[in-house]
């Protein structure tokens, strides 16, 4: 139970010994890349960061209906929860309109922007600058262009323009510069001291003048309007590259919002009192009529007194007269207050006489509510689409409050009328008392009672015109600045962040670049790596040797080097590989040239032959032969005159400065090597040679580029692949590996060639071999052996 416990815990192991190695040979292999990617996108991002303007936000809070009458904002319920929408005030603060009026304040202050030009960045200065520019007039093509402005002599200055073929403009400080695109005045500030002119001389400032639509744009862009939740404040934040602009910014911003909260109660205050004047001019010109005619009406009846009695009488029908002219005073304001209210007429006025009607409760308090709803919607219209909620709520409660002004207004007329007619009827019962008057002293009477109402009236007026001017000192605004404007310093860019960001860049093109090494271009270094990809034996290991030799036999000129211990080891491999039969014949192929095919083919010859074996070598690689380089044998004739009739098999056979290793070799190079391959010819040389060696070894062209090898691996027992580390890679194993299970070719074995280090005893450190040759399949039979060209790698 134990044993089968701890085999399925080992299937079941999440990590491999095949993972770790991998893991290990991707950081062995690329480790030098992180390490020179990672600091140098570091460094570009401190730069860029260095590089960058710091930002800073300035932040003001303002308290909307300061008195708990939220009358601007909106209650609304939302599953069960009281919040207030304050959404408008949020846009009127960020509207165009008042940012123009602030920016329309602060022109002097913000339409010119000064900076110093350095070596590295250019830096925007808002104080502190020995000269400052008064601009009267300009060009709108000047606009936002940048001006270079250079400090000649304490009363002297010089300004270059952007196009390098107008000459520089000369002007002097605290005078007019007068141009046809401008009319600016550049004048010395305090700190402009004659002891300091060498230092501006050498300072190289800039100016921007900027226009109203640019300054707009430029200030709502960087400022944002929040309502914390739940409450009735709005914070404004601001931000800028320079703080002190931001909070004079923010500063003026809170005094123009203040003071648009006021405009529109004010306009109705000095309307009312415009009405009043004027009906208090008309009734004062009434009265001067009605006392002349009194005097004349006296002077020409020659009238002194009259009689107590008959005074007291006309005077209550003149308190009657009173009462029904102030009855038709209201049903004309009622009259007015209806036509208003059906016509639709527009908010911003609204019939001032409604306002002198001493009428408390439900009317009162109706029209204004109705005066501040309209103000509401139009402001709201302004700043919204009309399928906003908001307006179709304003348009509803606006047409209820119509509606119950009209009934009311219907009613009060009606009351109003009958008390008219009662009045009436009073006065026309005294008339009829009135005519026993004498005539003279009902003419007086009647002229006097006209006076009274009309000083009654005035009197009246006046009291309302107080009443208004002292209202209109009691207007105070719906909002409240609880804190002033103030920095809260550097807010962008986060520099840390940019450094992490390019870092973290940089290692995501750390993580590519291995990525596309591993998968495009990661050579097999070792055998561990290459087992992990074929199932194919692997049969022996060549160590890379670093002298580079182009002739002589590794194995017979270095018997105690590593390579010759690594054929050792490949000759006894061979031996006691797992093939059918005892192996004596040998294919040693590659894919591309160049990765020691021919070497193997010769030392491997050489490691067989020293063992008292009788070995032969087959330079089958007709294309471009290299078996004779390596063997320092100039041969004439070879298989290639063999095959075609030129010479016998006895007469090809060479004998080599190794004992027992006999060389076929190729021979000419002839114009159809491929078509000699595949003669019966060749066949039977390869069959003479079994037959007469204990073992032949075919050295023949990469598979890679020519199908002769696969042809000739019928013919032996055993196929030799050889696979270079600087070359060999996923993709070659594959090709290896189909090229075996197409052709059905058994005995296929691989030998991995270059191997940087091997571990064991026979570690050696000594000579270096390195070797290879190109190939350009040139043809021309007898023009000389081994035609073709050969160089050293």
């Amino acid at each position: 139970m134990l044993v089968a416990s701890f085999v399925e815990t080992k299937k079941q192991s999440i990590i491999t010994e095949k993972d770790l190695n991998l893991l290990w040979r991707i950081v062995k292999t690329n480790w030098y890349i992180p390490i020179l990617i990672v600091p140098f996108f570091y460094l570009a991002g401190y730069f860029y960061a260095y590089k960058q303007i710091d930002v800073f936000q300035a932040q003001t809070q303002l308290l909307l209906n300061k008195n708990d009458e939220y009358s601007s904002g909106n209650v609304v319920t939302d599953a069960g929860a009281l919040y207030i929408d304050n959404s408008n005030e949020m846009k009127v603060i960020g509207s165009y309109d008042i940012m123009k009026e602030t920016m329309r304040r602060l022109k002097d202050r913000l339409q010119v922007s000064y900076y110093i030009v350095g070596r590295v960045r250019v830096t925007e200065q808002f104080n502190g600058l020995p000269f400052e520019v008064i601009v009267s007039n300009v060009n709108r093509s000047w606009y936002e262009v940048p001006l270079d402005i250079r400090i000649v002599d304490y009363d002297h200055y010089e300004i270059t323009l952007p196009d390098k073929n107008v000459q520089p403009i000369k002007g002097e400080f605290n005078k007019e510069l007068i141009n046809v695109d401008f009319n600016i005045t550049i004048r010395r500030t305090s700190i402009f001291d004659k002891d300091l002119v060498a230092s501006f001389q050498s300072t190289n400032y800039q100016i921007i003048i900027h226009s109203t639509e640019w300054l707009i744009t430029n200030f709502q862009m960087g400022m944002s309007v929040e309502n914390p939740e739940y409450t009735n404040i709005l914070e404004i934040k601001m931000k800028d590259i320079i703080p002190e602009r931001a909070l004079l910014v923010l500063d003026t911003l809170n005094q123009v919002y203040t003071e648009n909260t006021l405009k529109s109660k004010i306009e109705l205050n000095e309307k009312t009192i415009v009405y009043i004047d004027k009906q208090l001019d008309e009734i004062s010109y009434n009265l001067k009529n009605i006392e002349d005619t009194m005097q004349s009406y006296k002077s020409r009846k020659n009238i002194l007194d009259l009689d107590w009695e008959r005074s007291d009488y006309f005077e209550k029908l003149s308190t009657l007269d009173r009462q029904r002219n102030t009855y038709n005073f209201e049903i004309e304001a009622l009259n007015d207050l209806e036509k208003y209210i059906i016509e639709d007429k527009d908010p911003q006025f609204l019939p001032p006489n409604v306002f002198v009607i001493e009428r408390e409760g439900f009317m009162k308090t109706a029209v204004n509510e109705l005066y501040t709803k309209q103000i509401e919607l139009n402001q709201t219209y302004s700043k919204a689409k009309e399928n906003y909620p908001g307006i179709t709520d304003l348009k509803q409660a606006i047409n209820k409050l119509k509606q119950d002004l009209l009934i009311y207004i219907n009613n009060a007329r009606k009351a109003t009328q009958k008390m008219i007619e009662n009045v009436n009827t009073q006065i026309s019962s005294y008339i009829g008392g009135v005519q026993q008057i004498p005539t003279k002293q009902r003419d007086i009477l009647n002229i006097q009672r006209k006076v009274n109402v009309s000083e009654q009236l005035y009197n009246f007026l006046l009291e309302r015109r107080a009443n208004t001017r002292i209202a209109r000192a009691s207007i105070i605004p719906n909002v409240k600045i609880i804190e002033q404007p103030r920095n809260m310093g550097v807010v962008e860019p986060n520099k840390t962040k940019i450094i992490n960001s390019f870092m973290s860049f940089g290692l995501m093109i750390v993580f590519v670049i291995i990525a596309l090494r591993i998968f495009f271009f990661t050579r097999i270094k070792s055998v561990n790596h290459l087992k992990e990809l074929t199932d194919l034996p692997v049969i022996g290991v060549l160590p890379l040797l670093k002298v580079s030799v182009d002739k002589g036999i590794v194995v017979d000129e270095q018997p105690n080097s590593k390579i010759s211990e690594a054929f050792r080891n490949l000759r006894t491999n061979l031996q006691y590989a797992n093939i059918d039969a005892q192996a004596r014949s040998f294919l040693v192929t590659s894919h591309a040239p160049g990765e020691g095919k021919t070497f193997t083919s010769v030392n491997l010859a050489t490691i067989l032959a020293k063992t008292g074996k009788r070995v032969v070598i087959l330079e089958l690689d007709l294309h471009k032969p290299r078996v004779y380089k390596v063997l320092n044998a100039q041969p004439t004739i070879g298989i290639s005159t063999h095959i075609a009739g030129l010479n016998s098999f006895d007469e090809i056979v060479s004998k080599t400065i190794i004992e027992n290793l006999d060389c076929v070799f190729a021979g000419p190079i002839p114009p159809n090597p491929s078509e000699l391959v595949l003669s019966e010819k060749l066949k039977e040389l390869v069959l003479a040679c079994k037959e007469r060696y204990d073992f032949v070894i075919i050295d023949t062209p990469p598979a890679g580029l020519l199908s002769d090898a696969i042809y000739l691996m019928q013919f032996v027992d055993a196929s030799l692949f050889v696979l270079n580390t600087k070359s060999a890679n996923k993709k070659v194993v594959n090709f290896v590996q189909n090229l075996a299970a197409a052709n059905k070719i058994k005995n296929m074995f691989l030998i991995l060639n270059g191997v940087r280090s091997l571990s064991g005893k026979y570690y050696y450190k000594g000579y270096g071999y390195t070797y290879g040759y190109g190939y350009g399949y040139g043809y021309g039979y007898g023009k000389g052996y081994g035609q073709g060209s050969y160089k050293k790698i």
